[in-house]
């Protein structure tokens, strides 16, 4: 599916960091809502696939299936991960994504 839509369940989100985070102990998916009003932090799962970004197959993302509410507002929303392991934190880049009402 090209687009997303308000409403949205079951939806999965996933960044690629980049960097190897198999041994990560924190991974979240900061967002900011399409209106820009509200902020927040879903707890994602590891998740492995092949990187654009390293060109290989490894524990490189950060996936979250949404639920009921998550997405409620139409506009352009940003996700960034973070992450945690014994070595150090980091801030992954921003992604954007329109997120449309109905019929949009």
């Amino acid at each position: 599916m090209g687009k997303h839509f308000v409403g949205e369940i079951g939806t999965s989100i996933r960044l690629d960091t980049g960097i190897d985070i198999s041994d990560a102990t924190v991974q979240q998916i900061r967002w900011r809502d399409g209106a820009g009003a509200s902020t927040g932090l879903w707890s994602g799962a590891l998740f492995s696939s092949h990187s654009n970004i390293v060109g290989n197959v490894g524990t490189y993302f950060i996936s979250y299936t949404t639920v009921a509410g998550d997405l409620d507002v139409a506009g352009e929303w940003r996700f960034q991960a973070y992450i945690a392991t014994p070595s150090g934190t980091w801030w992954g880049e921003t992604v954007k994504v329109n997120i449309f009402n109905e019929l949009e």
